[in-house]
């Protein structure tokens, strides 16, 4: 782990000049019949930016079981949607998460390694140092609403912590989840050679949790390690400051998670016991029926002009009456307090609640009383609805509105005065309509975040037309 102090400087000199510039990764997988053993990372000058210097180019790892808990991010990248839609990934986390980019290393090489692949769609919410124990919060407000394909979290924090967070999305979605370890920083540089662990980050218990729950694991620490060693480098090599990535690090981390998208040896899960198709039975009245099991329902179908309108019923009732419900990013006012270097108001607040019961759709306001935790909430509907304080859990006198402590972030930084904001509607339509271009294809979600179980949904006409149904997508979320 030693070099010359002159080399060193220079490489420090170098890093800093690179700093700004953009991050572009790519990584070609080995194309064989078998499961390969290592990935090729591809050798356009870009893909090095940063790379320290006199060092190999980096190859990623794959081995036989990698990509086992992907079975349905393989089979949608091999063979697109119909229609046609992007693959959506939601990334959560911290910094860490948010210096792997925006998705620029899965748009250059999925379209390479399959050549029927969807549009890749990137999305991520991070904060300043933010562990697990948050992002079940911004888990439950911003990817569950969107019912993305995959989700990526890239930070620190208890195994406990993390095991939420997958609950939480494994119970609401089908996505997939990838999980991998933290690189090395300056701060573990006394466990170098003896622990695997970081010092936020217990590596084995954060391995369990994800075979547990059949999560894929990037065992990328381990591999960053030993690409330093491998080129006697110190532990700087690759970051930008004592503890982020440098742009040649971030290639590595997104070289190893791409290394994952392969076919494995076998996989953990059948994808039609998450999402697959049905055909709804049409009645003598021209309605349509389906019994389901899951939490979501969606409608692929054609317009006509001479379409048809239809009510939506959910296990008999309309839908306007069924308790399912989403909710919408709890916003921090923009004039909120900030404290600390780089601070956000973003990081200083609750990023989830949990709906109770006797939920009415509506705005929901939260007014901080007090420099101690102290608030007030109100919904635009229901009005003044109760006082809690944010290091308590708190249950709106409606019951409509639960807040746990455990996921309201720094909120001894809130002032008197400061406001977050959050919206409440249901997650079903009333009706849908076939009225339209001839031979136009659609699809929409009927419902979402329905209990997961088994429902009836009828479609009973109320203008009548034409109603081309192709099919209905059922989905079932791993964890009831």
């Amino acid at each position: 782990m030693k070099r010359g102090r002159t080399g060193f400087v220079f490489f420090l000199l170098m890093k800093s000049i690179l700093l700004f510039l953009s991050l572009s990764v790519a990584v070609v997988i080995a194309a064989d019949t078998k499961p390969a053993q290592r990935s090729v990372v591809t050798d356009e000058p870009l893909q090095r930016v940063g790379k320290p210097e006199g060092a190999a180019d980096y190859v990623a790892k794959a081995a036989p079981t990698d990509g086992q808990h992907l079975a349905l991010t393989l089979k949608k990248l091999e063979q697109g949607f119909d229609p046609p839609r992007p693959f959506l990934i939601w990334a959560l986390g911290s910094s860490y998460t948010n210096m792997l980019g925006v998705g620029e290393p899965w748009k250059a090489t999925i379209p390479r390694l399959f050549p029927n692949a969807p549009e890749i769609r990137y999305e991520k919410m991070v904060g300043n140092s933010c562990p697990w124990q948050y992002l079940r919060g911004w888990a439950r407000h911003l990817a569950v609403p969107d019912q993305p394909d995959l989700v990526i979290t890239y930070t620190n924090g208890n195994a406990a912590d993390l095991e939420k967070l997958i609950i939480e999305i494994k119970s609401n979605t089908t996505a997939d989840i990838i999980v991998p370890s933290l690189h090395w920083r300056e701060r573990d540089q006394e466990l170098w050679d003896k622990s695997e662990n970081a010092m936020d980050q217990d590596v084995a218990a954060v391995r369990e949790v994800c075979r547990k729950h059949e999560v894929e694991f990037v065992e990328s620490r381990r591999d960053w390690a030993e690409y330093l060693k491998a080129n006697n480098l110190p532990i700087p090599a690759l970051l930008k400051d004592a503890v982020h990535q440098s742009n040649y690090g971030a290639h590595i981390i997104n070289s190893n998670i791409l290394a994952h998208i392969r076919k494995p040896e076998r996989f953990s899960y059948d994808p039609a016991s998450r999402e697959r198709s049905l055909q709804p039975e049409k009645r003598d009245d021209g309605s349509f029926k389906a019994t389901f099991t899951g939490n979501r329902i969606d409608l692929v179908g054609k317009k006509s002009p001479n379409g048809g309108s239809f009510k939506i019923l959910i296990d008999g009732k309309p839908a306007a009456d069924t308790a399912a419900f989403l909710m919408s990013y709890v916003q921090p006012d923009k004039k909120n307090a900030a404290e600390g270097k780089g601070a956000n108001p973003r990081d200083q607040s609750p990023h989830g609640v949990t709906l109770g019961g006797n939920v009415v759709p509506q705005s929901w306001t939260i007014v901080m009383t007090s420099d101690s935790g102290d608030y007030e909430i109100t919904g635009s509907v229901t009005g003044a609805d109760g006082k809690g304080n944010a290091f308590k859990p708190f249950t709106s006198t409606s019951g409509q509105i639960l807040i746990d402590p455990d996921v309201w972030r720094r909120a001894e930084r809130n002032r008197t005065g400061d406001r977050f904001t959050f919206d409440v509607r249901r997650s079903v339509l009333d009706e849908i309509s076939f009225k339209g271009e001839a031979g136009e294809r659609f699809a929409t979600r009927l419902a979402q975040v329905l209990p997961n179980r088994e429902h009836t949904l009828e479609l009973i006409p109320t203008q009548p037309g034409d109603a081309a149904i192709e099919r209905l997508d059922v989905f079932e979320p791993p964890m009831k």
